[in-house]
């Protein structure tokens, strides 16, 4: 097997990993790529539903028609119930009590990935109510937003 193209195997898979760590702070998408970051709730923080997500991103965002990216949330790694958001801040309904890990991706319009993530484990100390708010649309799931 030629020693370059397993080294340069390794090289990929630790970029990856250092990517999707556990860390709440963002990910870019390598090589000076656009950032995102959550800038609330903090991490494994005590929180009351609705949850209200802040966070910030290096390049503009906006609904999916306006050719600007947007962010997908994602509650407990649940890919395919996401949320399109197009704006911060975000509130997050029905989210029961208990620990949940809220992720956001940086997506282009056409929905693939622009590169950059983030995410934070909460724990929610009361249940959520109906409905949800913060320009988000799609993916579905039963966190009403």
């Amino acid at each position: 097997m030629n020693t370059k193209i397993v080294m340069a195997g390794v090289a990929a898979a630790a970029l990856g990993l250092s990517a999707c760590g556990g860390s709440p702070e963002a990910a870019s998408g390598g090589g000076g790529g656009p950032t995102l970051k959550i800038e609330s709730p903090a991490q494994d923080a005590n929180v009351q539903a609705p949850v209200t997500l802040k966070f910030s991103s290096s390049v503009a965002i906006g609904p999916e028609d306006s050719g600007k990216d947007h962010v997908h949330v994602i509650i407990d790694g649940k890919t395919n119930e996401y949320t399109v958001v197009t704006s911060s801040p975000y509130q997050i309904k029905n989210l029961p009590a208990g620990k949940h890990t809220i992720g956001v991706t940086l997506q282009h319009a056409d929905h693939s990935s622009a590169g950059a993530s983030a995410k934070v484990d909460v724990n929610v100390t009361s249940g959520g109510s109906t409905g949800g708010s913060g320009g988000g649309s799609g993916g579905g799931g039963n966190y009403g937003y």
